[in-house]
């Protein structure tokens, strides 16, 4: 992979991440990220051997993008299940707020 390929997704990167941590800007940030993790993390996980400084933040920024990546993938997972629950739990609750 080219030197070019690991700067367009780290920006890609840096852009999703920036999204999330400001989540009035986009409704869709935590989606966008994982999106954007899954697709670029790889090019993270390729040796560049640019600089031993470099390489070692590489890999440092490789090791968060998967744990983040995976930290994300279950946190939607809940909020998902989580839309499950209460969306079951509503139409019942508002049939009891209804007839008192």
């Amino acid at each position: 992979m080219e030197v070019d390929g690991l700067v367009t997704a780290l920006e890609r990167i840096e852009h999703a991440a920036r999204d999330f941590m400001h989540p009035a800007d986009k409704a869709d940030a935590p989606t966008a990220l994982l999106d954007v993790l899954t697709e670029c993390g790889r090019a993270l996980g390729h040796p560049y051997a640019i600089d031993p400084g470099l390489d070692d933040a590489r890999n440092e920024a490789a090791r968060h993008c998967a744990s983040v990546q995976e930290n994300l993938s279950a946190m939607l997972e809940e909020v998902r299940q989580l839309h499950v629950t209460v969306s079951g739990l509503l139409p019942a609750l508002v049939r009891i707020a209804d007839r008192e």
